[in-house]
């Protein structure tokens, strides 16, 4: 009995010992499997040239790059609604009419007072006689517009007066302004071989007037005005300095009086005329019509206003009016959304943002058409951002280039290259190593198996990155082998197993 119980211990110790040098294997395995594919592996790599793009995405809905509110100009009450929302116009479209009672009221009084002012001018009578026109004002001609068989109206309309009187024998002469010279300093005016004595009347912003006694001068005679010591101020054209103008209505000029350079007493005979002269009573009722007429013009200006236009080409909308509705000057009426110039608001984050400019061109993806790309620029940049969550985002709104297919409110995936190197060398981000914030690679020759890792010791210095490959701008030249690490990550099933890619070796089985 005691023989059994010892052999049953001595089965028992050796199931334990080759237990625990299982045990012991299996962990000196699963160490080794472990460290090998820890161990840091590395593709040769040669640089290369190539084209590197930093590319910034983003998403927004189709709206209206143009929406033009329209809002009513006078009161009224409306009449009819000709659109609905969602109608498609063009600017000539009437979308709403207006009726105004007293528009309406005001026209046809002013409509009445014109027949009335008709009946009263066809009632009175022109007459045809011989009349004078006499001067107002004792003075001197200076200016002869009309000439014998003239027609008076004409005249007037063409000149302003028929004759231009000096009244107080007093002309002047403009000049530029001089510094140094102030109003009411003397001078001495030179008009041809006559010199004549002046004083600064008036000084403006720009230029001075000069009077001075008139010698049988004329408008328009050049004068040069100097300071009583020589020394010269400026030039200019002689006119007269308080001019009294001659009009006269009707007929015709039979017999000019006083022609010019002639004195003329107050009430001294100017002008004899003749012919059709219509009374002073008819000329203020022709004079009442023009102003009638005027009043009804700008009447029918607020009458074109009853008939509300779409004013450019789009989509209606906002529309929310009723017949018979009073609206007020000044509500909105509706809006009109353009359907043929769209746009994108997309939100930039503000590390990406600095490289967007007005002007550059986006790719532009349509969930609802797919396998085509659009072009849009961008033609906004809001310089306002918005925090949410301590990320700062800015608005940038893109103009696409319309097409039919493309519908307000589509959504849109956006991708803009904001930076881009053509022909330059790259290399994989990968291969670089950041040493005290310098970047280093480390070239194919480099590379011992004995060591777990290669530490890199070629600096250059990198441009742009598109999160795969980077520029080198130093450092590399082309057709370089660089080593780029490729590191195994193990799996939880090579973990538990204690092996690697390939490995079936288990030292528990």
């Amino acid at each position: 009995m005691a023989k059994k119980k010892s052999k049953k211990k001595w089965i028992i110790l050796i199931i334990v010992v080759l237990v625990v040098a299982a045990a012991v294997f299996a962990f000196i395995s699963f160490r080794n499997n472990l460290n090998a594919q820890s161990k840091t592996s590395y593709d040769i790599s040669a640089v290369q040239r190539g084209t590197v793009e930093v590319k910034v995405k983003g998403a927004g809905a189709v709206e209206p790059l143009i929406d033009e509110t329209v809002y009513a100009s006078i009161s009224g009450t409306v009449a009819d609604v000709l659109a609905e929302n969602g109608d498609i116009v063009s600017a000539d479209d009437i979308i709403v009419t207006f009726v105004d009672d007293a528009i309406e009221e005001t026209r046809e009084a002013l409509e009445q007072q014109i027949e009335d002012v008709d009946r009263t001018i066809s009632s009175l009578r022109s007459t045809t006689s011989r009349a004078t026109i006499y001067s107002p004002v004792e003075g001197r001609v200076k200016i002869m517009y009309a000439q014998e068989g003239d027609n008076v109206d004409v005249v007037v309309a063409q000149y302003g007066a028929l004759a231009v009187l000096c009244p107080d024998e007093l002309m002047q002469v403009i000049i530029p302004i001089v510094d140094g010279v102030a109003a009411g300093d003397m001078v001495v005016v030179t008009i041809g071989e006559k010199t004549q004595d002046g004083t600064v009347y008036e000084i403006g912003e720009s230029d001075m007037t000069i009077h001075f006694e008139d010698d049988k001068f004329y408008p328009d005679d050049s004068a040069a005005v100097t300071l009583e010591s020589g020394s010269e101020l400026g030039t200019g054209s002689v006119s007269i300095a308080n001019p009294v103008y001659i009009v006269a209505q009707g007929g015709v000029i039979d017999d000019i009086r006083e022609p010019l350079g002639h004195r003329v007493k107050k009430y001294g005979k100017l002008f004899y005329r003749d012919g059709e002269i219509l009374s002073a009573d008819l000329y203020a009722q022709i004079d009442l019509r023009k102003d009638l007429e005027q009043d009804l013009i700008d009447l029918e200006e607020d009458i074109a206003d009853l008939m509300v236009y779409a004013g450019t080409d789009g989509v209606i909308s906002g529309l929310m009016l009723n017949t018979d509705q009073v609206v007020q000057a000044g509500t909105s009426l509706f809006t009109v959304e353009s359907n043929e110039m769209v746009k994108l608001d997309v939100e930039i984050d503000e590390i990406d943002i600095v490289n967007i400019v007005i002007g550059q061109e986006a790719s532009v993806d349509f969930d609802a058409l797919p396998n085509k790309t659009y072009v849009a620029t961008v033609v906004k940049i809001n310089p306002i951002g918005v925090s949410i969550n301590n990320v700062t985002n800015f608005t940038i709104t893109l103009e696409i280039e319309q097409a039919s297919e493309i519908l307000l409110g589509m959504s849109a995936d956006v991708e803009i290259v904001s930076q881009s190197a053509t022909d330059v060398l790259i290399i994989p981000i990968e291969a670089i190593q950041i040493i005290d914030g310098e970047k280093y690679v480390a070239f194919g020759e480099d590379i011992d198996e004995e060591l777990e890792f290669i530490l890199a010791t070629h600096k250059i210095e990198t441009g742009i990155t598109d999160g795969v490959n980077i520029e080198v701008t130093q450092g590399l030249s082309e057709g370089d082998m660089i080593a780029v690490p490729q590191v195994k990550q193990l799996s939880a099933q090579d973990f538990m197993m204690g092996g690697g890619a390939g490995g079936d070796d288990n030292p528990f089985e």
